[in-house]
């Protein structure tokens, strides 16, 4: 029989572990390590330590096997590697918002899908604008994103001042804007592309939707022909976060166990422990231990993978793979006068006027004409003013610019440079407004 009483130390682990746990699912910290890493990576590379920095994201890592050999440096294990994590993870949140989110509901989804895409189309057109006819002019998908870890991070300031459903609709808002960017990555983001690869990777993430409609469910199966999926788009020259969103779509989504069969299997294997006359002894009685691994068994079964694998990777996703992309890619190298070129070079701004004018423009624009024109309806409780809050705090698109950057400048490491630092300014800027102004807002009411 179990021992209910605790000794100190146990205890005090308790005391210990309860507020540390909380600290790390908490949203806000993922934003607060997301932007330690960020100023660590601007710090190292403008120190006198600067060599060290270059040399370890350079740094080829890999292994070899006979004649048989992988090798990469390290930021592109992270950026076509890790990322690709991050990427499913993103594809898990896209298929659960669009089965049972705020992408499910009809009226809401309108408004969002019109709004995002608003928020996507008004800062490309304006980037392209301002490099049109430059070779700079490649980078229009660069502000097309939100980075959705900081927004959260930012209105998190503002949490008391916002109602809790604007943060679901700017979560609904940047997973359309994602979708969008993937979109723009597979088709724009592309250079040559050999064909046998990827069909194989269309065949064998088929494979895996063929397999969950026939209710394969282990997660070693869907690893397995995962990553064989992903060395195929990787080898096809399809960016091969492209296969992260797409094997994430295949994920059970339907649990194999309905809701009211595991009721009725819990209150029966439950009933049985309560007729017995002596005390539950997992331990001792195999019985009692197989009684207690049914009652495993059978909620796993009522849960789905989707929302199991999400849960699974949150965290890791959140305080590892992003910290890490911010570390090896947010190493801009500058000074105050290079600095002011770059905003004043066209692809500065471009990306600067798209992140914060255009997203600002773009979203609050289309929710106005949404609302004038009755195409969707917001969730209760935002109205007009919180998403003009949000249109401004949208314009925070670190991750996924950055990372559409170094796809559209791979090669012109000057231009790689201006943007990212462009991308850095338009960030604090952008998030500096949104707070502003909804503070601003929450003061006159």
């Amino acid at each position: 029989m179990a021992n209910d009483s605790k000794n100190a130390l146990q205890r005090g682990l308790e005391n210990i572990h309860d507020p540390f746990s909380n600290f790390i699912r908490a949203q806000t910290t993922s934003s607060l390590l997301l932007l330690v890493a960020t100023i660590t990576a601007l710090w190292w590379a403008n120190s006198v330590y600067s060599s060290t920095y270059q040399n370890l994201i350079h740094t080829p890592i890999g292994f070899f096997v006979g004649e048989f050999e992988l090798r990469a440096s390290l930021k592109h294990i992270i950026n076509d590697g890790l990322m690709v994590v991050f990427f499913f993870l993103l594809g898990l949140e896209i298929k659960r918002e669009v089965l049972a989110g705020e992408l499910a509901r009809p009226d809401n989804r309108r408004m969002l899908i019109f709004c995002a895409v608003g928020g996507m189309v008004c800062p490309a057109v304006i980037y392209a604008m301002l490099n049109w006819s430059l070779d700079s002019q490649i980078g229009w998908g660069i502000p097309m994103a939100t980075d959705t870890a900081f927004a959260l991070g930012v209105l998190a300031i503002v949490r008391k001042h916002i109602p809790v459903s604007l943060l679901a609709f700017i979560v609904g808002l940047a997973i359309v804007d994602d979708v969008g960017a993937i979109v723009v990555i597979a088709i724009f983001y592309t250079q040559e592309v050999s064909v046998m690869h990827l069909l194989s990777a269309f065949a064998l993430i088929a494979f895996l939707a063929v397999a969950n409609y026939a209710g394969v469910r282990q997660p070693l199966f869907y690893f397995i022909i995962g990553v064989a999926a992903w060395w195929a788009m990787l080898k096809s020259g399809v960016h091969p976060t492209v296969a992260g969103v797409a094997i994430a779509l295949t994920v059970p989504a339907k649990p194999k166990l309905a809701t009211r069969k595991l009721r009725d299997n819990v209150k029966s294997i439950i009933g049985a422990m309560q007729k017995k006359t002596n005390e539950v002894d997992v331990l001792g009685s195999r019985r009692d231990h197989e009684q207690v691994l049914e009652v495993r068994d059978d909620a796993e079964r009522a849960g789905t993978p989707l929302r199991r694998w999400e849960d699974a990777l949150d965290l890791p996703v959140s305080l590892f793979i992003l910290p890490l992309f911010a570390l090896t890619n947010a190493g801009v190298v500058f000074g105050f006068s290079s600095f002011v070129e770059s905003l004043q070079h066209p692809i500065g701004l471009g990306i600067i006027c798209g992140l914060v004018i255009g997203k600002f423009i773009g979203i609050s624009g289309a929710c106005w004409l949404g609302l004038r024109y009755k195409i969707g309806r917001l969730p209760d409780s935002v109205n007009l003013q919180h998403v003009i809050g949000v249109s401004f705090v949208a314009g925070i698109g670190f991750t996924m610019s950055t990372f559409i950057a170094a796809l559209g400048f791979d090669t012109q490491p000057e231009y790689l440079h201006i943007a990212k630092t462009s991308i850095l300014a338009a960030s604090v800027l952008s998030a500096i407004l949104g707070v502003l102004y909804i503070r601003l807002v929450s003061t006159k009411k």
